[in-house]
């Protein structure tokens, strides 16, 4: 074996024992890959390039007497290079999706995905947009909805609309409402959020509507227009909760964890949406989510329109049957960018 490049034999029996081990999640022993005769070789021939392979680090054995099982390194091969994925299952997927597919608004398709994908995998999906913030204001509507909040519907380029829930300032009735949406329409139309905050910051110095309150939270809304918009949808966290590759206490409590702050699974996804399109694979120390070296996560980036663009994937142990899970995620990333308008 020359470096880390492997000949014909080797390659077939790493796959081989990566395929055995995806199946059954046991050590693999050279007599059983021997007895299955797909190698058309013999135990001892099986056992010498097994050690081969060991010395290489692509296998390991974790007892003195039992066979091999493969490394974060023996995963990575296999999957880059050993590894042939059915591109009819992701073509079905798409189609299946596609036949099915209600959903108009971005936030219920995303939402749609990372349901399918943890639904197809029985692993946790996850699906993540990052949205160009908007970049002016057409219209802005006042419109009373009790006597302490009013629901300001703002237009925005392009005619895409956002509501905001503000506070309504005690005692303001609805003409006076009108007649401070008229103003702010006159003095926010066309401008660019930095523009709308510097003007809202000027208004609230003369304040001369009396609504400092209401023209606080315009301003804040401003500042972050997208943030109360979920931007990482997960689901099916409950089905890593019955795999026993995942079953030890530290490895719950940190999925757990980055599932409830999600900061560390965005920083994943950000990689992604950053690169070339296409399904890339994390495995185990890989993708440095604290004790996690049994996890791996399957992700691909999809293309909305214009400047929309996001990750998915699934996330589940390293031993993922990755010939089916890579064109799931594949097939719905299509879909996703077919649905949002980045595909024809």
């Amino acid at each position: 074996m020359n470096g880390n490049a492997l000949n014909e034999r080797e390659q077939r029996i790493l796959g081989a024992v990566v395929s055995h081990y995806l199946q059954t999640g046991r050590p693999v022993a050279s007599k059983v890959l021997a007895d299955m005769g797909v190698l058309g070789l013999g135990a001892a021939t099986i056992r010498n390039v097994m050690a081969a392979l060991e010395r290489c680090g692509y296998l390991c054995a974790p007892h003195t007497s039992a066979g091999r099982v493969p490394t974060d390194a023996g995963l990575r091969y296999f999957v880059d290079t050993l590894l042939v994925v059915d591109t009819d299952m992701r073509e079905t997927i798409e189609r299946s999706l596609s036949a099915h597919a209600q959903e108009v608004e971005r936030s219920a398709i995303l939402r749609r995905a990372s349901s399918e994908l943890a639904n197809r995998t029985h692993l946790a999906g996850l699906a993540w947009i990052r949205e160009p913030a908007p970049r002016g204001i057409e219209r802005l509507e006042l419109v009373p909805v009790s006597a302490t909040h009013v629901l300001a519907v703002i237009v925005i380029e392009q005619g895409l609309v956002k509501n905001k829930l503000l506070r309504r300032p005690a005692g303001l009735g609805e003409k006076q409402l009108h007649r401070m949406a008229l103003r702010l329409n006159e003095l926010l139309r066309d401008c660019s959020l930095e523009e709308v905050r510097l003007r809202l910051q000027a208004e609230m110095r003369s304040d001369r509507l009396r609504m400092r309150h209401l023209l606080e939270d315009l301003k804040h809304w401003a500042e972050s227009p997208n943030q109360d918009q979920p931007d990482l949808f997960v689901s099916g966290q409950r089905h890593l909760l019955d795999l026993p590759e995942l079953a030890v206490v530290d490895t719950i409590r940190s999925l757990m964890a980055a599932f409830e702050d999600k900061e560390r699974l965005l920083h994943l996804v950000r990689q992604v949406e950053e690169e070339a399109t296409g399904v890339k694979v994390f495995i185990g120390s890989e993708h440095a989510l604290a004790d996690m070296d049994q996890v791996a996560v399957v992700l691909s980036r999809y293309q909305g329109s214009s400047d929309v663009v996001g990750t998915l994937g699934v996330i589940g142990p390293k031993r993922m049957q990755y010939e089916r899970v890579m064109p799931i995620v594949d097939g719905t990333a299509r879909w996703v960018s077919k649905m949002l308008g980045g595909m024809k």
